[in-house]
């Protein structure tokens, strides 16, 4: 066993395990909050903000993605005085309405105004803004690899490997970029494990990926080929509690599974999937007490965290897992095909650019049922932008999704946009608004750091 540390309280984790995973164990399931009302968020799989925590000094910590170490110290953010006694969480009792866009516009403060300065500090405060240290920092740069390769493959799933086979069967020099550990993966092949590809630039003939450990230096890629095989992942809900700690996506309830997390009393729901995957829960000591079609779900009961899902009938539980609807990482994509010179605008994929797998599947609409009963349901979680917000202006007039941004900061947070943006637009499209597109995809799109990112200057030519 490690022993660790969150919020000043000694704890006892599994050597190999994540901070998340680690934390899950000993019954903590709310790591975050979200930044406005400081409402209790977890280890979804989806809302990247409820596993930010401070981790060594560092804010802005992934969980997930940071290994747990013997005496690692951690301490959750957006709390003041501190996370024993957090006054911040009074903000929970204000009425949802009363932290709208306004909260962060305010017409009696314009900009440039000195009020408006202290107003922005205050914000900055109550949203958890990380505390920097007054001792000059070091200044160090971690410097980059620049690889090249005739093709990169990104996805290190069953997709992924067998193309990056098929590839070096053909001759051809392969680097194959992975989230996962890569086990299984082809020999031959130059291999990036734990690695977030963040970036395709130039056409997609030049890809920018980040390690988790920022120790390391991020990588370029220059290849002829980009196969982007990064599959689906699972679109949460548009219910009301659908940002309930305890709400899972499929891929992250398998992997706290597999590691004998405890998920308690387990429902599922998905578009086709939801009985496969409760098999599988099944065989790793989950207990499934009910299955269901993503759009019999009504809504999701509890106040901080899940205690039951409404299908049909009410059904008592402590995990809700989605699998499906199913939606894609297009980042990539988008980067490699954008054009444009104000705002970058999706177009077809550049020759040499290519998904396979699952990647390749059309994204499929979240369901949504009748918008009254929906209002409180989250659009984005992180920034606080509920479906009654967007409903409301969008019956003023504000439909673009531009606009929509601006005005409530939906999908600004760290997920940036994903899955925010596909339940905006399945809303708008309910409530019959059609038409509406979404904003930009830019990279970088993960955690990079300013040190990880001076290590690339001298690797990359710029472009005039």
């Amino acid at each position: 066993m490690v022993e660790f540390w969150w919020n000043g309280r000694r704890l006892e984790g599994r050597e190999g395990d994540s901070l998340a995973v680690a934390l899950w164990r000993n019954g903590i399931r709310a790591p975050g909050s979200s930044r406005k009302r400081h409402r209790p968020l977890g280890y979804s799989g989806s809302f990247v903000q409820g596993t930010l925590a401070e981790v060594e000094g560092l804010p802005n910590a992934r969980l997930d993605r940071t290994a747990l170490r013997p005496g690692l110290r951690a301490w959750k953010q957006n709390t003041w005085p501190g996370p024993r006694f957090d006054l911040l969480r009074l903000f929970r009792l204000l009425p949802a309405r009363r932290v709208r866009g306004g909260f962060e516009h305010p017409r009696l403060l314009p900009s440039g105004t000195r009020r408006f300065e202290r107003w922005e500090r205050l914000l900055s405060f109550l949203a958890g803004e990380g505390r920097l240290s007054p001792a000059a920092p070091e200044i160090t740069v971690v410097p980059g690899r620049r690889l090249a390769a005739d093709a990169v493959v990104v996805g290190g799933g069953p997709a992924g490997r067998a193309e990056a086979e098929t590839l070096l069967r053909a001759g051809k020099r392969v680097v194959l970029v992975s989230r996962g550990e890569l086990k299984g993966a082809p020999a031959g092949a130059t291999l990036l494990p734990a690695h977030e590809a963040f970036g395709a630039y130039r056409g997609g003939r030049l890809l920018a990926a980040a390690p988790f450990d920022a120790a390391q230096g991020a990588v370029v890629i220059e290849a002829a080929e980009l196969v982007l095989a990064t599959g689906r992942r699972s679109c949460p809900p548009l219910v009301a509690g659908n940002d309930l700690p305890g709400v899972l996506e499929a891929r992250t309830a398998l992997h706290l599974a597999e590691c004998g997390c405890d998920l308690g009393r387990v429902v599922v729901i998905g578009t086709g999937a939801e009985a496969e995957l409760a098999a599988r829960l099944g065989e790793l000591k989950a207990q499934v007490v009910a299955t269901a079609p993503a759009a019999a779900l009504r809504r999701i009961a509890g106040r901080s965290r899940v205690t039951a899902a409404e299908l049909d009938r009410r059904v008592a539980c402590d995990t809700l897992v989605h699998a499906g609807p199913w939606i894609g990482e297009g980042s990539l994509a988008f980067q490699a095909a954008g054009d444009g010179i104000i705002r970058l605008l999706g177009g077809t994929l550049p020759p040499g650019v290519r998904r396979v797998g699952a990647a390749a599947a059309a994204d499929e609409a979240p369901p949504v049922g009748d918008l009254a009963a929906l209002r409180s349901a989250s659009v984005c979680p992180c920034m606080d932008v509920q479906a009654a917000e967007i409903l409301d202006l969008a019956a003023g007039g504000m439909t673009h999704v531009e606009e929509l941004k601006r005005q409530t900061g939906c999908g600004m947070g760290p997920c940036q946009g994903q899955p925010c943006w596909s339940l905006l637009g399945a809303l708008l499209a309910k409530a019959g608004y059609e038409g509406t597109d979404r904003p930009s995809r830019r990279g970088p799109r993960a955690a990079l750091t300013v040190a990880q990112a001076a290590g690339l200057a001298d690797l990359v030519e710029p472009q005039q």
